[in-house]
């Protein structure tokens, strides 16, 4: 095969061209810090780096269910520790006025305090949370009660919090507040004509019964907000590693590349030279 002017030539300029690409690559590995450019950059590391920005964005739609649900349920445990605090102050009422010595006067005070509560846990049914109802199940758009008739479903909200991991992390309002309207209306009918058997006999342990109830389902919010933030925790974790895995996969050896870089100057040098060297031999033969 002969070797030509122009083939020399051509071998030079594929030379240079190569080492300049090589250091435009590198040059862009140091700018950006990533060391996949193009898929052919790294076909296998390009398909596990995607891999893993999907695990990372499922990790991140997990906690973001999660501090919502615990969110939810720090709501709805703020709401039952107002109705708390007014099934207490019923059960003071229940037992002053069971007593059986007052005066119309007292009665009416205890029968208007007695519906003046059942307004107030009403109030507290109607609950809102991020601007939705969170004692009407799945129907969060509208109060979940009027007129002390509740118009939401019996569903419950849930969030998938890990693979294959779901939580139910709302209390819709018959499972919390039962017949309780139904109960105050009573008590305070009770009160009204001064039949003490009845408050004595049945609307005491009414409102004890609801109390015990309520303070059950605030215990179930605990345990299930102690799970959540465990949770959440693990998440954190995992997110920890995945992000450390992808850093492995894509973020430049700074070092080495700067290494890589300094060759492949060399080499590029060593090309110019050399075709200088070619071209004043080749100007000379025209001399």
């Amino acid at each position: 095969m002969r070797i030509t002017e122009k083939v020399i030539n051509n071998s030079l300029t594929r030379n240079i061209s190569s080492a300049m690409r090589r250091m435009d690559k590198q040059y862009t590995q140091l700018s950006t810090g990533k060391r996949i450019q193009l898929p052919s950059d790294d076909p296998v590391g390009l398909i596990t780096s995607l891999r893993m920005y999907d695990s990372i964005r499922q990790n991140e739609r997990y906690k973001t269910n999660s501090e919502t649900a615990i969110s939810w349920l720090e709501a709805t445990d703020a709401a039952l520790n107002e109705l708390t605090s007014v099934l207490n102050r019923l059960t003071e009422l229940a037992v002053a006025a069971a007593n059986g010595i007052h005066t119309e006067d007292s009665r009416q005070a205890y029968e208007d305090e007695i519906r003046q509560l059942r307004e107030h846990v009403q109030q507290i049914a109607n609950t809102q949370h991020e601007q939705r109802y969170i004692f009407g199940g799945q129907q969060t758009k509208k109060p979940a009660y009027e007129n002390f008739i509740y118009q939401g479903d019996s569903n419950r909200l849930t969030a998938e919090i890990g693979g294959g991991s779901t939580i139910d992390f709302s209390y819709y309002g018959e499972e919390i507040f039962r017949d309780i309207f139904q109960q105050l209306e009573d008590f305070a009918n009770h009160v009204d004509v001064g039949d003490y058997d009845a408050i004595t006999e049945v609307d005491i342990d009414n409102i004890r019964n609801q109390l015990i109830h309520v303070l059950n389902i605030r215990s179930e919010i605990g345990a299930k907000v102690n799970r959540l933030e465990k949770n959440n925790s693990r998440l954190e974790l995992l997110g920890v590693q995945y992000e450390s895995l992808l850093s492995k996969i894509e973020d430049v050896d700074y070092a080495e590349v700067v290494m890589q870089l300094k060759m492949q100057e060399t080499v590029y040098q060593a090309a110019l030279g050399a075709g200088a060297r070619i071209m004043q031999t080749t100007l000379l033969n025209y001399l």
